[in-house]
C-alpha cells in the first residue's frame, strides 16, 4: 500500500513539472521589457487605406525577422480587426525559452461579437486571452491566391513586400492551421 502512495506522489511531481510551466506561460510571463528592443505598436484599423496597412506590415515583418535571425530580444504590438470591427491585439515577444531555444511568444487578446452584442442587449462581447508559442519563423510565398504557401529557401533571398512571414511550431508542421501569418 505504501508503494502506491509513493507512486502517486511521484506521479504528482512529474505532472506538476510538465504542466506548471505551461500554465505559467498561459498567464503571461513577467518580463523586463527594458531589455527588449521596442518594435512599436501597429494598429491595422479599417480607417487606414490598404497602402498604409502594407507599409506597416512590411515594418512589422522586418522587425520580427531581424530580431529572430539575430537572436535579439524584441517586443512589438499589432492590432488587427475583423470586417465587423472585432479586434485582436497580439503582443509578440522574440526571446529564448528556459532551455535557450529561441521562439516567438504571441500573447493575444481578442474581443468577439461586438456588433452582435449591440443588436442583442443581453449578449455581452466576449473577451478571450491566450498564448501561442512558435519555434519556427520562415518566409513564404502565397500561391493559388493565398490558398497555399511555398517556403522560400534562405539562398533565394526575401522580398518583404512580396513574401509573408509564417510562424509555426515544428511539432505542428502538418497542421498549419496553428500558424500565424504576417
Amino acid at each position: 500500500m505504501r508503494t502506491h502512495g509513493y507512486l502517486k506522489i511521484c506521479l504528482s511531481f512529474v505532472l506538476l513539472g510538465v504542466f506548471a510551466p505551461l500554465a505559467l506561460a498561459q498567464r503571461g510571463q513577467k518580463r523586463d521589457l527594458a531589455r527588449y528592443d521596442n518594435g512599436g505598436s501597429f494598429d491595422f484599423s479599417w480607417d487606414l487605406m490598404p497602402p498604409a496597412h502594407e507599409k506597416m506590415k512590411l515594418q512589422l515583418r522586418l522587425f520580427l525577422w531581424e530580431h529572430w535571425t539575430q537572436k535579439r530580444l524584441g517586443h512589438v504590438v499589432a492590432t488587427f480587426y475583423t470586417i465587423e470591427g472585432d479586434q485582436t491585439t497580439h503582443n509578440l515577444y522574440i526571446e529564448p525559452d528556459a532551455n535557450g531555444r529561441w521562439r516567438v511568444v504571441d500573447e493575444y487578446e481578442r474581443e468577439c461579437c461586438a456588433l452582435y452584442a449591440l443588436a442583442k442587449k443581453k449578449r455581452k462581447p466576449k473577451l478571450e486571452r491566450g498564448v501561442a508559442m512558435y519555434d519556427t519563423v520562415e518566409w513564404v510565398e502565397p500561391i493559388n491566391n493565398g490558398g497555399t504557401f511555398r517556403v522560400i529557401p534562405e539562398r533565394e533571398g526575401h522580398e518583404p513586400g512580396t513574401y509573408r512571414l509564417r510562424f509555426r511550431r515544428i511539432a505542428e508542421e502538418s497542421d498549419l492551421r496553428t500558424a500565424l501569418l504576417l
